[in-house]
């Protein structure tokens, strides 16, 4: 059996689409089980739930009311019965056969201990396109060959992973003290076990991205806020890429602080580095708009430039605000095996 774990939280306009795109699947050998971890919704999401869960037996809804990611998680892999576990979002619309291909690509490669497919990111308005188009060009999110549609081999992480369930008992669960990136720190730790994860585009699902500036800006403000905690629990970081935009941000707060106080070459030389920058966005963005339209092009800088700052600037405050993540609890093979037994 092939066990799915899908944490929400008030999901009400996404939910039901895709617990019946994942209720739709064409099952792999011994079945599925769907286990959606409620994080106490007040949006109606939970009234969807229960209508679902009366038309199909393998659908299951428990509560997280802690209504944290990272614990909505562990609470599934707890209740799973599967030889495999996926943890799936609500934001996400798979690919009919999306699940059967994930437990075929660990078949092929028995030397991997997670396998998914190369994320690709929709958007419903103009600003939502242009976002996923920043977040499926190198310019947006750099080496993170997750992002890229057409990307198959060894990654850093899956986005929507399928684990061989044994992984869990040898490293441990997801760090509940990480409201984001629980899900790098526990490739982090996969890795540094011996464990591979394998990515292939056969693998299909498409990612619903935020529509606005203001919710773009948050989530990746917590991305880079939660990677120092990341960072710190490990003592380095999981890749180069995740220091750029911190990096970015020093160089650009520092550049317009001393710009004023500098002789008009230097400044010139300082303020070369943003207006570059600017540029190459515009540039791409110009670039893109031959294929997507004119006016997702001309939002493509904004939407780049949000991401890349709210990241930078989240990061620099967990740096100076001291985010740390605890030491993730281990979880025994005995545990794992009692708990399956005793359903």
């Amino acid at each position: 059996m092939l066990s799915v774990v899908m944490p929400c939280r008030n999901e009400n306009r996404h939910i039901e689409t895709c617990v019946r795109s994942i209720l739709g699947q064409e099952r792999p050998p011994g079945g599925i089980e769907v286990i959606v971890v409620d994080g106490m919704s007040d949006d109606g999401t939970r009234e969807i739930l229960e209508t679902l869960t009366q038309k199909h037996s393998e659908l299951r809804v428990v509560e997280n009311p802690r209504r944290v990611t990272p614990c909505a998680m562990n609470v599934g892999i707890r209740e799973a019965r599967g030889q495999y576990i996926a943890i799936l979002g609500a934001h996400c619309d798979y690919a009919v056969d999306y699940l059967k291909t994930c437990v075929e690509l660990l078949d092929e490669h028995p030397e991997v201990s997670c396998a998914g497919g190369p994320i690709v990111s929709a958007g419903k308005s103009v600003f939502g396109q242009a976002v996923a188009a920043a977040m499926a060009h190198p310019v947006g999110i750099g080496n993170a060959t997750h992002r890229h549609p057409d990307f198959e081999g060894y990654a850093e992480g899956a986005c929507y992973p399928v684990f061989r369930k044994e992984i869990f008992e040898e490293i441990g669960l997801y760090d509940e003290m990480l409201v984001r990136n629980q899900d790098d720190e526990l490739n982090y730790r996969l890795t540094k076990h011996g464990g591979k994860v394998f990515l292939s585009p056969r693998a299909r699902s498409t990612y619903f991205v935020r529509e606005t500036i203001s919710s773009l800006f948050r989530q990746y403000f917590e991305y880079g806020y939660w990677r120092v905690a990341v960072i710190r629990k490990h003592r380095m970081p999981a890749s180069f890429r995740h220091l750029v935009p911190p990096t970015f941000v020093i160089g650009l707060v520092g550049a317009l602080t001393l710009a004023p106080f500098l002789p008009s070459g230097w400044r010139l030389v300082l303020l070369t580095g943003p207006c570059l920058y600017g540029l190459i966005l515009c540039g791409v963005g110009f670039h893109l708009s031959r294929r997507v339209g004119w006016r997702v092009g001309c939002l493509f800088p904004v939407a780049a430039a949000t991401m890349h700052l709210a990241y930078g600037i989240g990061f620099m405050w967990g740096f100076l605000h001291g985010a740390q993540a605890s030491r993730v609890e281990q979880v025994s093979t005995k545990d794992v095996v009692t708990d399956a037994k005793s359903r």
